[in-house]
């Protein structure tokens, strides 16, 4: 008896599972060359945070637009903050004085305008350099 009621309890288990569908799709990006240079960084540090600011722009792609903008803001939050063009959103993240974790998020309607996606790049560099490639290290959403 009891080696059937734990077979059923597997097979409801396992029923459940397999009827489950994700609402979005988590991938690795497949293109090795999607990098996005960044121009401009600075970054300077004050008591109660430190402020930066940068230009970074996207080529387009067969399922991405391109961008070209600018990213303001501080560490005070770990939160993404908005930059000019608002499909994009970035942040910094203190690592060992004196480098930084650059963050940038592209959110956008595919090309073919039947889904979303959303894809994030990074690049950790040093405070003093200002030109460098974030490079995207996933992409998830809709297409």
């Amino acid at each position: 008896m009891q080696f059937k009621s734990t077979a059923l309890l597997m097979a409801m288990a396992m029923a459940t599972l397999t009827t489950a569908s994700p609402i979005s799709t988590k991938r690795t990006t497949d293109t090795a060359t999607d990098s996005w240079p960044v121009s401009g960084f600075s970054v300077g540090c004050s008591p109660a945070a430190c402020a930066y600011k940068f230009s970074v722009t996207r080529a387009a792609g067969t399922t991405n637009p391109g961008f070209n903008t600018t990213c303001e803001g501080s560490d005070y939050t770990s939160d993404w903050q908005a930059c000019a063009d608002s499909s994009i959103s970035a942040k910094i993240v203190p690592k060992t004085y004196p480098f930084w974790e650059v963050d940038v998020m592209h959110t956008y309607v595919t090309v073919n305008q039947e889904g979303w996606a959303q894809a994030l790049a990074n690049a950790t560099v040093e405070d003093t350099v200002s030109k460098f490639i974030v490079t995207v290290y996933q992409v998830e959403g809709v297409e």
